[in-house]
């Protein structure tokens, strides 16, 4: 199987350093220096549920890791690049022993409204597909790892087609869906998931912190066939 037709049937793709070591060197550099200079304990809930470094958001060590190495490439494939955007970048941080005694992670997809994610209610904020870059190694389980569960995004593929319109003024959907995966990554590594894969992060009860960079890509025509994307969820992709 190849990595596009793992991407269709699984959700995602796992690339082992695909992101240049340079890359990622310089931009672990840049936020452990924000972070000494600018971290502020009272935003640790602004930090976990929207980005760490939220000034380092879009920079150029932080936009390099997509633009300037082969994931771009990747991209082209997938979509034309003349037909994409991407955001500025989510810093995510998993401090190491956040929970001394770790619980199941939870699925849930991107784009609704938490009360804490900076997202207004009464409407759903898709974009097409999310690109991980690891800066660390997580190389067990519950060490902040990113999770996905294989195969879901069929799963709410098929609950926004039953559930017709209104589930996009709804709160984010709550599927029973088995079997996560808890993704063993390097620094370099970089996952490519689709957006309508349930995934979330692992609790980390490892001695070191899970550093990565999540950057959101959408197709151009999103904001305009919202509800189209989220019910043929493979429209507009090159697999």
């Amino acid at each position: 199987m190849n990595w596009q037709q793992n991407l269709r049937t699984q959700g995602y793709v796992h690339f082992a350093k695909l992101c240049p070591e340079p890359l990622v060197s310089a931009a672990l550099k840049a936020i452990k220096l924000d972070l000494t200079r600018n971290y502020e304990s009272e935003r640790q809930l602004e930090y976990d549920n929207q980005s760490y470094c939220p000034d380092l958001k879009g920079t150029e060590p932080i936009m390099n890791l997509l633009v300037k190495s082969p994931i771009n490439g990747k991209l082209d494939e997938l979509f034309g690049l003349e037909n994409i955007d991407w955001d500025k970048g989510q810093i995510a941080i998993r401090r190491a022993h956040n929970y001394p005694n770790p619980l199941p992670p939870e699925p849930h997809i991107d784009g609704f409204s938490s009360g804490l994610n900076a997202l207004g209610e009464g409407r759903v904020y898709n974009h097409t597909v999310t690109v991980g870059v690891f800066l660390t190694n997580t190389p067990r389980d519950f060490a902040g790892n990113f999770t996905i569960w294989p195969g879901s995004h069929f799963a709410y593929e098929s609950y926004f087609r039953q559930r017709g319109p209104r589930a996009m003024a709804e709160p984010m959907p709550g599927l029973e869906i088995d079997g996560p995966v808890q993704l063993m990554c390097e620094a370099g590594d970089v996952v490519l998931a689709h957006y309508q894969l349930g995934h979330a992060a692992a609790d980390n009860t490892s001695d070191f912190d899970r550093i990565a960079v999540f950057f959101r890509v959408w197709l151009r025509s999103v904001e305009l066939k919202k509800w189209h994307y989220l019910t043929n969820i493979w429209e507009g992709w090159n697999i």
